[in-house]
């Protein structure tokens, strides 16, 4: 790709639209190339070429997002042009068109109920041919179970493999993880494809901004082009009352019939594959090391001295992960512990008690002009301080600004900056209205007084959401502001 032919649409310099090669997104440290190569491993010289370019056209700063993908920060209209070059002499080949989510070790693990990858690139491929104008953050789902499964990330379109009485079947469903989205059908695999591309269809036609939680669910079940597996029993209707419509509707256990131990099966596959990628893992007898940056972001230098540490332990393979991992392959008992020593040196987060996995930030002040503070600095607070949040039972979100760009959905606790200072979000969303503010000075004293509070009132292995559930909100906003 030359530069002459790479021209950057300037009209999608803007929040609300996802940030590529093609329309990088203008930030407060410059513009923001978000990259997905579609190769799902990645050698020790890919990763070190990544880090290489963002050295060379940006400012540095390499993030792994929530969902698994690369951020580059820092660039400019003219080196832009120089990256998608680098990109192209690496061998490096972005992802274009509706994000597609596979399991990062899709084909790989023995445990998993089916490869989820076949059955995205027909997607892919089938959404490609069809040429629909869709949400430019559709995100969609294709998950084939295993160790590391995709059953805790959202989406606007899921399919999730179910191993059935008649074998491998997918479950078609909209608008939330695996446990909250709302069923269409249950799909024999041959129809799993046209299924999904009628709810793809109907997204379509609602209009360009449409997502999961506009779809009208029954509508979309009574129009499906065949019958699929299974049957339904009519929302708020007693899960024994049949219907013949053919779609299995949530909640769990209205899918009972589908599997081969019934009710107590069918709660448990909706609970199952619920790992968190970062730490030590045996995939078919083979160990897996997840690493994660600090908050999901790092210098090119310290990524680069990372990844010929790991390759020096034995590394062979990498593999983005979603919660901002890294996967490691290739490693043996004793390499693994030798990389497990190089990521910790080097400032990543290596195994699965670290307390700062549960938190949420973005770019914050020093990366975002719409951000009113320091993101990473407020993260590090909560950890010193109030680390009784972070057992991972609740998200904690910490916004620099109403936007929320780095959580978008609800969090137990949310941290936004204001113009008034850090405002406090109970479970919500940054752009919900904040039960109290702190000027910006006054929130490590802030921070303090309300981990002190949690530990004072924790009973003995109680999980942070059971306090936070109850413990009343005008408690938590008194310690917050400071009031007696």
């Amino acid at each position: 790709m030359t530069a002459a032919s790479h021209r950057i649409d300037t009209d999608t310099l803007r929040r609300g639209a996802c940030p590529s090669l093609a329309a990088p997104m203008q930030t407060g440290d410059g513009l923001l190339v978000r990259l997905r190569p579609v190769a799902p491993a990645l050698t020790a010289n890919d990763l070190l070429a990544l880090a290489g370019l963002a050295r060379e056209t940006g400012n540095g700063l390499i993030e792994i997002t929530a969902r698994g993908n690369i951020q580059l920060r820092g660039l400019t209209g003219a080196s832009v042009p120089r990256l998608a070059q680098g990109l192209a002499a690496a061998g490096i080949v972005p992802q274009t068109g509706v994000a597609i989510e596979t399991p990062a070790l899709s084909g790989i693990d023995p445990s998993e109920i089916a490869d989820a990858t076949p059955m995205a690139d027909a997607l892919r491929a089938a959404i490609a041919a069809a040429g629909l104008t869709l949400a430019p953050k559709l995100a969609i789902v294709v998950d084939g179970g295993g160790v590391l499964s995709l059953a805790d990330m959202v989406a606007d379109i899921r399919l999730d493999a179910i191993e059935a009485n008649e074998g491998v079947v997918w479950r078609l469903a909209v608008g939330g993880d695996r446990e909250t989205a709302r069923s269409v059908g249950v799909l024999a695999a041959e129809s799993a494809v046209d299924g999904t591309m009628a709810v793809v269809a109907a997204l379509a036609a609602i209009g360009p901004a449409a997502r999961g939680r506009d779809l009208d669910v029954p509508a979309l079940a009574a129009d499906l082009p065949f019958s699929p597996v299974g049957r339904r029993w009519p929302e708020g209707s007693d899960e024994g009352a049949c219907s013949p419509v053919g779609v299995c509707a949530p909640p769990s256990s209205r899918c009972r019939d589908l599997l081969p131990g019934g009710e107590q099966e069918a709660k448990s596959w909706f609970k199952s594959g619920l790992r968190h990628p970062i730490g030590k893992h045996n995939i078919g007898g083979h160990p897996v090391l997840g690493v994660a940056p600090a908050y999901g972001q790092v210098h090119a230098d310290r990524l680069a001295a990372l990844i010929q540490s790991l390759s020096a332990c034995g590394a062979t393979e990498f593999r983005l992960a979603p919660h901002r991992t890294l996967l490691v392959r290739g490693l043996s008992e004793e390499g693994l512990v030798a990389a497990q020593g190089a990521a910790e040196r080097e400032g990543f987060w290596c195994t699965d008690q670290a307390p700062g996995r549960s938190v949420s930030i973005c770019a914050g002040a020093a990366g975002c002009a719409s951000a009113s503070f320091d993101t990473h600095a407020a993260a590090d607070a909560v950890v010193a301080h109030a680390a009784g949040l972070l057992d991972g039972s609740v998200d904690v979100h910490i916004s620099g600004c109403p936007k929320g760009c780095a959580h978008p959905a609800r969090a137990a606790v949310t941290l936004c900056g204001t113009a008034g200072g850090v405002g406090l979000v109970m479970n919500g969303k940054a752009s919900d209205p904040a039960l109290a503010t702190v000027p910006a000075e006054g929130f490590m004293p802030a921070i303090r007084r309300l981990g002190a509070l949690l530990r004072n009132r924790r009973a003995e292995s109680e999980t942070a959401k059971t306090l936070l559930d109850r413990t009343a909100p005008d408690t938590i906003v008194s310690a917050y502001q400071g009031h007696p």
